[in-house]
């Protein structure tokens, strides 16, 4: 609750044209912002211009921010038709970024991924090769089945809140992750037979990709 006050008290003072209140509310959602649009371009430069035209957006009409009861779903429908926008613009430039042609990236990592070594443990090289597998089954979903699951699982959106983001029913939502689950969970499967169920989906909920 108090969160909740802190925030709606930051909105108001970017909305009263308060620099040093955007610049806190830049450094806490510039990060989701990114990753938001990262889903719908797949290329970090592209990512940085879509992302700066997001937060001028939001500043040009920031007298509304007091106004919008949730401001991240505010924010990924900006992000979102800016991603769109350039996407549009990059086609007519020739320049028409390809998601089948660049190399897809789920998340940064901070960290290197577990060593596949002869000395690692062999739970660990399974979880390894396990991650790496469900990583590749994420990639093969369809667009719009991936950015779901992806917003979902990792973002921690709601089907209301990835409906809202993504103009889609909350049925669509709900329906597309669990095509999404599905066709992992089979991928999965198909490769460790072996694996229980509930095994997988443990796996399946609980890892960050």
């Amino acid at each position: 609750m108090e969160k909740k006050k802190e925030l709606e008290d930051l909105l108001v003072s970017v909305s009263e044209n308060d620099d040093y209140a955007f610049r806190v509310f830049y450094d806490l959602y510039y990060r989701s912002v990114f990753r938001f649009a990262y889903y719908f371009l797949r290329n970090r430069e592209a990512c940085g211009e879509v992302v700066s035209n997001v937060f001028v957006a939001v500043w040009k009409s920031c007298v509304a921010l007091r106004r919008i009861e949730n401001i991240d779903a505010y924010l990924y429908v900006v992000a979102r038709n800016e991603a769109n926008r350039y996407l549009k613009e990059s086609r007519t430039r020739r320049r028409c970024l390809s998601f089948e042609e660049i190399p897809i990236s789920l998340i940064d990592r901070n960290s290197p991924p577990p060593p596949h070594s002869e000395d690692a443990p062999d739970s660990r090289l399974i979880e390894a090769e396990v991650e790496e597998l469900v990583r590749r089954l994420i990639n093969d979903l369809p667009e719009r089945c991936r950015t779901v699951f992806l917003l979902n699982r990792q973002e921690g959106l709601s089907s209301r809140e990835i409906a809202e983001a993504l103009s889609l029913s909350e049925s669509t939502v709900r329906v597309q992750i669990k095509i999404a689950v599905d066709r992992i969970v089979a991928g999965l499967r198909t490769h460790y037979p072996d694996l229980k169920l509930v095994s997988l989906l443990l796996f399946l909920f609980t890892a960050r990709f």
